[in-house]
């Protein structure tokens, strides 16, 4: 059973579907996380969390019966694999909820997008990827722009932006964690085991910080599931397709999602820094992308000459 499991999800090598489906995966997150602001106007940070791992559940269990039932998705035979990637899961998304409460949506994913520091490093310490000099100067441009939009003389260590950073490092350790698990694990295991964990541990929280609500937040935090499911599992299978230290710029996409959002749901306008360190941030993920459609010719195109 176990040789099995292994042989049928191992890592394929397929940057640019990774890539692909890693765009799809932020931009779901992106509209999931406005959702659960608004929603944290109202509600506590364990009820939000509560309900958006149920709501998420729900999709991921009817994916669950559709690829063969508990016992083939669920079983594993790395327990403590999976133990460790939870808890550091948890941790992660405890720190993301209580950031959005304190913060607004650009602060939040402006400085989470130190996370492709983090992956690069942690890709490369924990998961011997090589990282060559162009994807270097790409995280290093991407890093640029971010201090950019931060613009000269902010108040970086202002209330709540500790906790969005030590979040990031615990994302991208999550990122390189769950980077481990595709090599032997189903892509749906990596995604509902998470969401049990946080019901488990947010339930015995929401009795004293319970509210009631309106059939329209019961609505919105299923959206929130399904976008949060749909945007979990695009990224689980995108670390199945790239590396880590590929996919880390990729994070700075959402910087198009979250200013559109600023704009046109919460009527805020970026300044001048915001935008002109977007400019930068997409410029990275363009030669970031022009590095890997090189080194996929050049994998190629070395096939083909052994091959002849």
């Amino acid at each position: 059973m176990a040789k099995k499991l292994e042989l049928s999800h191992k890592w394929v090598h397929k940057p640019l579907l990774g890539i692909l489906l890693m765009l799809i995966g932020i931009a779901f997150y992106a509209f999931s996380d406005a959702f659960v602001k608004h929603l944290m106007g109202t509600y506590s940070v364990p009820q939000t969390t509560f309900l958006r791992a149920v709501s998420r559940l729900i999709p991921l269990s009817v994916m669950l019966f559709l690829q063969g039932g508990i016992r083939h998705v669920l079983w594993t035979n790395q327990k403590t694999r999976h133990g460790i990637r939870l808890v550091v899961n948890l941790a992660y998304t405890y720190a993301f909820m209580l950031s959005f409460s304190l913060n607004s949506l650009t602060v939040v994913y402006t400085l989470s997008y130190t996370s492709s520091f983090f992956m690069v490093l942690l890709g490369t310490f924990f998961l011997k990827e090589k990282v060559t000099k162009e994807k270097w100067i790409a995280v290093g441009i991407g890093m640029l722009g971010v201090l950019v939009a931060l613009r000269p003389g902010l108040d970086v260590f202002e209330k709540g932006t500790i906790i969005i950073l030590i979040g990031t490092w615990l994302g991208a350790l999550n990122k390189v964690l769950m980077r481990k698990l595709t090599e032997t694990e189903n892509t749906l295991s990596i995604a509902i085991y998470p969401n049990l964990l946080m019901i488990l541990v947010s339930f015995p929280f929401i009795f004293k910080n319970w509210t009631s609500m309106p059939w329209l937040d019961v609505g919105l935090f299923g959206l929130v599931g399904l976008l949060t499911a749909a945007g979990q599992y695009a990224v689980v299978q995108a670390l199945r397709f790239a590396k880590a230290s590929t996919l880390a710029p990729i994070d700075y996409s959402s910087f198009i999602w979250v200013i559109s959002l600023d704009i046109l749901y919460w009527k805020e306008i970026p300044s001048l820094f915001i935008f002109t360190g977007m400019f930068i941030i997409i410029s990275s993920n363009l030669y970031i992308l022009y590095c890997t459609y090189k080194e996929e010719k050049g994998r190629n195109l070395i096939q083909e000459i052994s091959t002849d």
